[in-house]
């Protein structure tokens, strides 16, 4: 997966979160915990994506906005590039103050909950779409022209990301199943959990999470792959 790849799949990932976040807000004071844990949730996720996004924006702006001569990356509006960059900014900060809501909530009222976090999910709506439409063609149009070919392969195929489950992975990939087991995660009690909300009870970064599973995986395959010397052992049959 290239890189904007990767940012369109955390804004899939984020869209998830806000529709449970809404789903919940239908409901009443009992869904308190489940408010908080996945606003706590969504804060890391945006702020992991943040960073992946401003450091891709870093290193293609000049192109972005004025690409040399004979390219045809840019045409990004700086105005909108310099919008994006104050969202950014104001997105963590309504989260945070939304934390700060819940700490200060002890009798579970929705009541100032509510019209926060209603704003915050139609901005944050508003300034994914707005990536979409006017960041992310123009990153995909720049870095096809630094970095060619590249830049278009897709990669390996994704085998699975935030929103998958513990019992998922241990189906599909059985020899995870000690990744989990060092981290003292219980798979039984903990299998229809998905993986971001698993490592945050494990105090992990979602990351840190996929990248052990990730490691684990290949080095499965790579067992799997490594050729059995069928020859020999016919040879040493063969002489007794």
């Amino acid at each position: 997966m290239n890189t904007v790849g990767r940012l369109r799949r955390d804004h899939a990932i984020l869209r998830a979160k806000l529709d449970v976040l809404e789903a919940a807000l239908r409901m009443g004071p009992e869904v308190w915990y489940v408010l908080r844990e996945v606003c706590f949730t969504l804060a890391r996720q945006l702020r992991d994506h943040i960073k992946r996004e401003e450091e891709l924006v870093a290193a293609c702006r000049q192109t972005m906005i004025s690409p040399p001569a004979g390219k045809a990356g840019g045409g990004m509006n700086p105005k909108i590039l310099a919008e994006i960059v104050v969202e950014h900014q104001d997105e963590p900060e309504q989260l945070r103050t939304i934390t700060r809501l819940f700490l200060l909530q002890p009798d579970h009222s929705l009541e100032r909950l509510r019209p926060a976090l209603q704003e915050t999910i139609r901005r944050l709506r508003l300034h994914m779409s707005k990536e979409e439409s006017e960041l992310f063609p123009v990153l995909e149009r720049t870095l096809a022209e630094t970095l060619g070919s590249a830049a278009r392969e897709p990669g390996r195929a994704l085998l699975f990301d935030e929103t998958t489950t513990v019992n998922r992975v241990v189906r599909d990939f059985p020899g995870v199943q000690p990744v989990f087991e060092r981290l003292f995660i219980n798979v039984p009690v903990e299998g229809c959990s998905c993986l971001d909300e698993v490592a945050w009870r494990h105090g992990m970064e979602a990351r840190e999470l996929l990248a052990l599973l990730e490691q684990a995986v290949d080095a499965c395959e790579c067992r799997r792959q490594e050729p059995v010397p069928q020859v020999e052992a016919a040879g040493t049959g063969a002489s007794r």
